[in-house]
């Protein structure tokens, strides 16, 4: 895992507890890097209130920016408490996500950290506008972290103690070669720095049997050399052990820790990642277009665990 030397937090200024920026501590604890607190601040009315004139607008533009610092500041004992250096900056813009894409590509941040929020009435995660398009474009890892009431006494996050990747060696989708890898080495890396449990999972789902029936009935089946269903099956999956074997076998994973799972992705990795008590899910995208795959946007909408997006940008 390339190492993190600047974590990038993006403030929340509608709730008092601060989630990212407990993470944030919490990582450059381990790793030693510099935390930047950054607000987004606007104010619609305040922009269209039409007895300003020039002059006047960009007067209360500033004091509404210096207030938003001020509100801040109140966070720094948080950081300087913690013996880790922080810096703060409040960006008038009216688009949060090109505003923090912006910055992060200003700063060299080696991560983005943002606070998700559970939806009142279905108890899950909600990602918002700007969550979906930050896992869309943002070049560097992408952590969102949940608000919940796993606090400690010492007012602080319990720390990962199992982390999840989520692969899929069978480069579908033209993803990029090394997107796996990358996904692995960041996995690895933060359960070396957080002393946690580290796991591996891949999910495959072959076709049904009526597919399958219907794909022998026109010939399409030519390629496969079996003949009976539940050697399709058992075909399948051999493939794909040896998919996930091959790209496994550079690392010191235990068998116990390495998940091959046959199904709808959306239903099984979420069930996996309930089961096995995931803290942190690992995941890839490629550049600028989004998830690989077409049913990310169902998994994060049901799992209930911090999420981390990596990127491998073409070369």
């Amino acid at each position: 895992m390339k190492a993190i030397n600047h974590i990038l937090v993006v403030m929340d200024p509608m709730v008092e507890h601060q989630p990212a920026l407990k993470r944030a501590i919490s990582l450059a604890k381990k790793s030693s890097a510099t935390i930047e607190l950054f607000l987004v601040a606007y104010n619609r009315q305040l922009v269209k209130h039409w007895i300003f004139d020039a002059q006047q607008l960009a007067a209360m533009k500033q004091e509404y920016v210096a207030s938003k610092l001020r509100w801040l500041e109140t966070y720094v004992s948080d950081v300087a408490g913690q013996n880790l250096t922080v810096n703060l900056d409040v960006q008038w813009h009216k688009d949060i996500a090109t505003a923090v894409l912006d910055k992060a590509s200003q700063t060299g941040a080696g991560i983005v950290i943002k606070s998700t929020h559970l939806h009142p009435k279905l108890n899950k995660l909600f990602f918002t506008h700007t969550d979906w398009r930050l896992l869309k474009l943002c070049h560097v890892p992408l952590l969102l972290t949940k608000s919940s009431n796993d606090i400690d006494g010492a007012n602080q996050l319990s720390p990962y103690k199992v982390i999840m990747a989520a692969v899929d060696p069978t480069k579908a989708n033209d993803k990029p070669a090394n997107l796996d890898n990358a996904i692995i080495d960041v996995t690895a890396g933060l359960a070396a720095l957080f002393d946690a449990s580290i796991h591996a999972c891949h999910c495959f789902q072959p076709v049904g049997i009526e597919l399958w029936q219907g794909m022998s009935s026109v010939g399409l089946d030519q390629s496969l050399p079996m003949v009976d269903f539940n050697e399709y099956q058992q075909s399948i999956k051999v493939y794909h052990q040896r998919l996930f074997d091959e790209l496994v076998k550079g690392y010191s994973f235990e068998h116990s820790s390495l998940h091959l799972m046959s199904g709808e992705v959306e239903f099984e990795l979420t069930e996996l990642a309930n089961q096995m008590q995931v803290d942190l899910l690992v995941m890839g995208m490629k550049d600028n277009v989004g998830f690989i795959g077409n049913t990310v946007e169902r998994i994060l909408d049901n799992v209930n665990c911090d999420v981390l997006s990596v990127k491998v940008l073409p070369e």
